[in-house]
This record gives C-alpha cells, structure tokens and sequence, in this order.
C-alpha cells in the first residue's frame, strides 16, 4: 500500500512471444484512473505493477470497503486481435503488526471476531443460498463484530466477496478433523501429505481477498511436547512455510490453541473457556508480565522420555489473541423447562450443550458476557478476541443466533427483533463491542452506515447510537 501500487499477475497456459498483458484501473466510483502493458513474451506469468495517483487512493477499511475495478486484457500483439479478458476487483490496503496491536492501513483496528462454523439445519457446511452467506455476515456486524474466525472449514469463496463488499474482517482457517486419535500419546496426531496439499489449495484460491488479514491452518491439535520430532511438528512447520511462501503479507498463526510447534509464528493464541469473570482475569493477566494462559496437558500420566505438560513452544512475545471465549451455554425455552440439579444437568448435556453453568435468565447471559469481555478489553496488551460462537450448531446451544437464524435465511432478522431466535437486546451486546471500537482506535460508536447494516436498522427501525441510549428491558 505504501508505494500505492496494485500488482496483477497473470499466470497464461501458454506462451506468447508476441503478446501484450493490458491492465486498467477504474476506481469504486467506475472513473479510469490508471493503465499499464507488458510484454507476454519473456514470462510464464507476466505482471503489470500499476501505479494509482495519489489524489485517486482510496483505502479498503473496516465497514468502508473501497475497491477498484480491474480489467485484465491479453491481445495478440500491441494492436492485435483480443484472445481473453477477465474483469474483476482489488483493493489498497495494508496488514501490519507492531508491538502487540494489529493495525489495518497504519492504524490500530481490535480484532473482535466470532467464531463462524458455517452449518445450516437444512444444508449442513453448504450454504442455501448465497443469500445465506450475506445473512450470517450481516448478523454478525449487527452485534458489533467487525470479523469472523472461519472455523473447521474452507469457507464458499463467495462468503469472501460478500465480506469484501461490507468491509468485514476474516480469519482463514483449515478443517483438520480427522488427525487426532491416530496413535498414543505424544503422537497421536497425524496430519499426512494431504493436510498440506489441500491447505495450500486453499490459501493459492482465497490470497487475493482484502477481507482475509489472517490465516490459521490447524486448530486445537492437542500433543504435548517431548524429545522426538512427530508427524505433527513437521506437518504444522510446513503449513506454515507454505502459506508464508504463498502470501507473506498476512500473519500466520500455525495452529489455533494448543500445540504452537512454529518458534516464528506471527501471532500466539490460547483458548478459554472460563465461566466466571473474576477467574477469567485471574487466568489472562499474566500477559502484561509475558506469561499469558496458554493450553496445558491436564490429564494423566504421560509416560514419555523428557515429558512435559506442555502443548506448546514457549511464549516469544508475539501478539496474543483469545480466539476462543464465551460459549455461554443459553436457549430460553430449555432453560425454563430445566432443572438446576445435577443429574438433570447431565442429561441436558446430552441434547443441549454449552461452557459452565447454563445461564438460567437472560440478564445473566448479558452479565457474563460483559464480564469475560471487559476482561480482554481492559488488558493494554490484547490483540483482540474470538467469540464463541455466532450461532447453535446442532447440540452446541451457545450462539448469540439459534440455528436457524430466525426461521428463514432469507429475511435477515437482528438480536431483539420478533424474527430473532434469541430475543436479546441489539445494544447490550453491541455497547461491548463498540467499547472496543472507540477504546482501541479512538472512534466514537456512531450510527453504522455500511451496507451490512442498514438492513438490521430497518429491521429494529433504529440507530446504533439510539439502541445504545435505551435502557436494557
């Protein structure tokens, strides 16, 4: 972004010692704003460096999505015949690190994300609809998250163009289940060949959305440390070679909670699922003297030459993200038909299921969601959070949406409004996040103008900053 330049490399399936690459520019509003030609003749994949005037710079930003238009011509020679053309979007914007903040085009931006599993009742990991995808998206930025954990799955790439049109961050992540269990402990997990050809895959699809500031290829592969090299430490050192190769403008975490196996990961992250506030802080504030909570090995006896509780290289000061959190175990109608003794307990576990004790009151979820929040926002030092989750899935009753989103897919209904599954107040939940937003970057919660959000507005028929002024029911 500094040389505020756009870099269109075209890779063609054969060679043209004659041809010409054309690229032109337009900005987000359509006007022609740059060109450049290359020659196709010395290059398996040409590239054209287009340079954007500086009075024509606009940045891609959170929730203000400026992107260019591109169009990618190869001709036959400098005026000859046009054999293929392509037109499609960019973006100006930049990913950086600095200290223990993460900033987007220079500035401080919170990560405050929600974990996004990607499920529905009648699809499963396969949206319905595209409008689906749009819905979860606008959901999401109607509680105040301004991005997404994609968790356990290779997101439909169109959930990446949607995010890019509404300036919504995400986090790409891998689906690795399937590799723990392989083999007693310390090498029980065994991520083969296939882990890392299909993640590289991925990343090579997905590296040209401004949306993506982040990738993740593995989660919680729980493996405690000892003396020996395992599949697991070559596997998770070559995914995140791979994607620094393949992309090294964006931080990498080489596996999310856990076994952290990469010395140089850009980014640390541990996962927690404390219930109670007060213990909550107890547990993380041992960052500011750089002994974060990072995930141990409670179990057994390991029995192995050198063991070690650890899951984990140590700690190296790197940002520190909580990109597991909350899980408030919450659904109304069950809470009411429930009993609060233990063997009820148990077997409500069997069909519903969520972290500690289910809240019985819908005050009470809004009580320990602002406390475990208020915890990672009041520590100097944090990188930003991931909530869990955006919605139930299945028997994972913890979402701030129920599984069905409302009822329909197609009409996007926001936290407190009658089409909602959970009926919770729009500004309990948003206040927290627009906490973060003014406290961490100096912007004042407003009304929110992005297209994401003025669906929700129109739904709830009021503004963010009128939501936040009304008293909670």
């Amino acid at each position: 972004m500094a040389a505020r330049t756009l870099t269109i490399l075209a890779p063609l399936s054969r060679n043209l010692p004659d041809g010409v690459l054309r690229v032109r520019i337009s900005d987000p509003d359509g006007r022609g704003v740059a060109q450049e030609s290359v020659s196709t003749g010395f290059d398996l994949a040409p590239s054209a460096v287009v340079r954007i005037a500086e009075e024509d710079v606009r940045l891609w930003d959170v929730g203000d999505p400026q992107l260019y238009g591109v169009e990618v011509t190869v001709l036959a020679g400098a005026h000859g015949a046009e054999l293929d053309r392509v037109r499609s979007y960019a973006a100006l914007r930049s990913v950086s690190i600095d200290g223990n903040s993460f900033r987007l085009n220079g500035r401080r931006v919170f990560q405050r994300l929600v974990l996004d599993q990607g499920y529905w009742p009648e699809s499963l990991m396969t949206a319905p609809s595209d409008q689906a995808l749009i819905d979860d998206i606008e959901l999401s930025m109607a509680a105040a998250f301004n991005g997404a954990r994609l968790h356990q799955k290779v997101f439909e790439e169109r959930f990446l163009f949607h995010a890019d049109l509404r300036g919504y961050l995400v986090r790409g992540e891998f689906g690795d289940w399937g590799v723990s269990g392989q083999g007693p402990v310390g090498h029980n997990q065994k991520p083969d060949a296939s882990v890392v050809a299909q993640w590289v895959e991925a990343v090579r699809r997905d590296v040209n959305h401004p949306s993506i500031v982040g990738w993740c290829p593995l989660n919680e592969t729980h493996q405690v440390l000892h003396d020996r090299i395992t599949v697991l430490d070559d596997a998770t050192q070559a995914m995140f070679w791979a994607t620094r190769l393949a992309d090294p403008t964006r931080p990498v975490i080489d596996a999310s909670g856990y076994s952290h196996r990469v010395r140089e990961t850009d980014v640390y992250d541990s996962h927690s699922y404390e219930q109670d506030p007060e213990a909550f802080r107890a547990e993380q504030a041992g960052l500011a003297h750089g002994d974060p909570h990072v995930n141990r090995h409670h179990g057994g006896e390991i029995a192995l030459p050198h063991e070690r509780p650890e899951y984990s290289v140590p700690y190296a000061g790197q940002p520190l993200l909580i990109s597991e959190y909350g899980g408030i175990w919450w659904n109304e109608e069950e809470a009411s038909a429930s009993r609060p003794d233990a063997e009820s307990v148990v077997q409500d576990q069997a069909d519903s299921w969520g972290y500690g004790n289910r809240v019985r009151r819908e005050e009470e979820f809004y009580e320990r969601f602002e406390g475990l929040t208020n915890v990672l926002l009041d520590d100097p030092t944090m990188f930003g959070y991931c909530y869990a989750q955006l919605t139930d899935v299945f028997q994972e009753r913890n979402g701030i949406y129920g599984f069905d989103r409302g009822g329909s897919s197609t009409s996007i209904g926001c936290v407190g409004c009658s089409s909602a599954p959970r009926r919770m107040s729009c500004g309990r939940i948003e206040a927290v996040g627009d906490r973060a937003a003014f406290e961490r970057s100096g912007v004042a919660p407003g009304p929110r103008t992005g297209p994401a959000l003025r669906l929700v507005h129109e739904c709830c028929g009021t503004s963010s900053r009128e939501r936040l002024a009304t008293p909670a029911p």
